[in-house]
């Protein structure tokens, strides 16, 4: 870790010193995330950390100009993550900037750690993306994680809402064992000092519930199997403890007793209603699938190991996970049955006019930090989306989630310059998204021999 960490500092300091020049990037086609349209033969002008201009003719520039030459080639915004859990600046951060991942949303971290970070980004001491961050998970009185909060009642729901925004996080995580009572209190209490709240949907609301509290996102396609079932009222009645069934308690049962009892007309009638809300969705396909394959060695077998170490692959070894430990494989059978179920809700919860946002939730087992967004750009397109709709889940959906267009999600003038210079088009094929040239980080040039640098000493760490 520390032969990496020197590696990248060196260097964040020669990419700083790049930083001081203006950039002109010559001759390259712009995609228009908004549109779909394509505008070829730019010429893009970068000052500082903005772009300065984009014109279809050479610019006047200064002599001490950055020369960037991209005849051919692609640009697109800086790629968004919306859900990760960072840990290790060191570590995840190369690994992100390296596919073109200059903003993440932080799930779950040391919001000191995090403002350290952006600290050092801001003064140039550190090369990383733009973070949003949580902080801390809010939960029941019995947590899943350690180092949550901790809510059993209304009162403590309320009064978290003040702790939590005093630790200057970005928006509130709520989490999956939060009671009727603690979720509506911290809902209401979040709206009167407006602050975001987002996260997982608890076991006892359902998702158009969550929606008509305000909730600002919702992760992994939880509450969908729930709501759209024949026997919702029954099973919500459980989560509630107002019936006893000691069948359900059992994991492979109650998956069972969802799929079997999913009603597509009450799953259309769910997305109508859940899309008059603004509610986005962050479904998380890449760590859905990788929890149903995880004893399935054709996936585990990943090349991408290199960048993780074994001290990762032990974590990842589903023996070693709390979660996972006990999992037999009529489970994991079942598993896999409910993420193709995911997988086809997509398209119409697209069409019916739910909005998106791609996020991979590194580093669960086999979610790579900034290569697996990559992954889940693919399954959206899998799924049914255009590669343009895919690719707006990680560039303008996450910008309009912030409230950050005038900075951010697009390439044009007057925004920072986080960009993406790719080698083919990505509207053509979401793939070419791994085909990156150049990544350029506020204003600094990261060109393909850097980038292969810092993936280099990734590995040579292990």
């Amino acid at each position: 870790m520390r032969t990496l960490s020197i590696l990248f500092i060196a260097l964040c300091c020669t990419i700083k010193l790049l930083a001081q020049n203006p950039v002109l990037i010559r001759d390259v086609n712009v995609v228009d995330v908004s549109t779909g349209k394509t505008n070829h033969h730019q010429f893009i002008f970068i000052k500082n950390d903005r772009i300065e201009s984009i014109t279809g003719k050479t610019p006047s520039v200064p002599n001490n100009t950055t020369i960037v030459e991209a005849k051919g080639k692609f640009i697109i915004p800086g790629l968004w993550d919306m859900h990760g859990h960072t840990q290790s600046a060191g570590f995840y951060f190369p690994l992100l900037i390296c596919n073109g991942v200059t903003g993440v949303r932080d799930m779950f971290d040391d919001i000191k750690l995090v403002r350290e970070w952006r600290t050092k980004i801001q003064n140039g001491e550190l090369l990383g993306p733009v973070i949003y961050a949580s902080g801390p998970i809010v939960d029941g009185p019995q947590p899943i994680w350690p180092g949550s909060a901790k809510v059993g009642n209304a009162e403590q729901g309320r009064k978290v809402v003040d702790s939590v925004k005093n630790l200057g996080v970005d928006f509130i995580k709520v989490y999956s064992l939060l009671s009727e009572e603690s979720y509506y209190a911290i809902a209401d209490e979040a709206k009167k000092q407006n602050m975001v709240f987002a996260g997982h949907v608890p076991n006892r609301i359902t998702v158009l519930e969550a929606a008509q509290a305000g909730q600002k996102s919702m992760e992994h396609m939880y509450g969908f199997l729930e709501i759209a079932s024949d026997s919702a009222d029954y099973y919500f009645d459980w989560q509630k403890k107002k019936i006893t069934d000691t069948s359900l308690q059992n994991k492979v049962y109650r998956e069972a007793f969802l799929q079997r009892n999913f009603n597509p007309k009450k799953f259309q009638t769910a997305i109508q209603a859940l899309a008059k809300y603004d509610s986005w969705q962050c479904p998380t396909l890449v760590v859905n699938r990788s929890i149903a394959y995880l004893t399935d060695t054709t996936f585990t077998n990943d090349p991408r190991l290199v960048y993780m170490g074994a001290g990762f692959k032990q974590r990842w070894d589903p023996k070693n996970d709390f979660r996972f430990a006990k999992a037999q494989d009529e489970l994991y059978i079942l598993q896999r049955k409910a993420f193709k179920m995911k997988m086809d809700m997509i398209l119409p919860m697209y069409k019916a006019g739910i909005k998106f946002i791609a996020g991979t939730d590194y580093p669960n087992p086999y979610v790579f930090p900034g290569f697996s967004l990559h992954d889940e750009l693919a399954l959206f397109v899998e799924a049914g989306l255009t590669p343009l709709q895919a690719l707006q889940t990680a560039t303008i959906n996450p910008a309009t989630y912030f409230g950050i267009t005038k900075d951010y999600g697009g390439v044009q003038a007057g925004k920072i310059a986080d960009l993406v210079i790719l080698d083919a088009n990505p509207l053509e094929n979401i793939s070419n998204t791994k085909k990156i040239n150049t990544v350029i980080v506020h204003g600094k040039v990261l060109q393909q021999e850097t980038l292969q640098n810092m993936l280099n000493a990734a590995k040579k760490k292990l």
